[in-house]
């Protein structure tokens, strides 16, 4: 798979406000990610739903699943993509679209 195709999946995986949100939670922390419990609280989501989205971003390749003890985390599996959508955030921002992405 070429970069420009990661690139198209991974932002496809995150054109859903929830899965963005999600990896807005995962992205403050990209070395240790955050546990499921911390995900969901942060989030608001319920469990089907957070399981669904997470799922979407496992198989986009966005994040990788992580025991911690007994406790199952999610860390950013690419940091490469979290640079590219840190610069896409700040290309919005300088565009005048910062309402759009606060």
């Amino acid at each position: 798979m070429s970069i420009d195709d990661r690139l198209a999946t991974n932002f496809r995986a995150l054109s859903h406000p929830r899965r963005s949100r999600i990896f807005r939670l995962l992205a403050e922390d990209p070395d240790n990610g955050a546990t499921y419990r911390t995900l969901q609280t942060a989030s608001g989501l319920c469990d089907a739903s957070l399981i669904h989205h997470v799922r979407d971003m496992e198989r986009s390749g966005l994040v990788k699943r992580k025991r911690k003890g007994s406790e199952v985390a999610y860390v950013l599996e690419t940091k490469e993509f979290c640079r590219a959508i840190t610069l896409a955030h700040a290309m919005a921002t300088e565009s005048g679209l910062r309402g759009r992405f606060a």
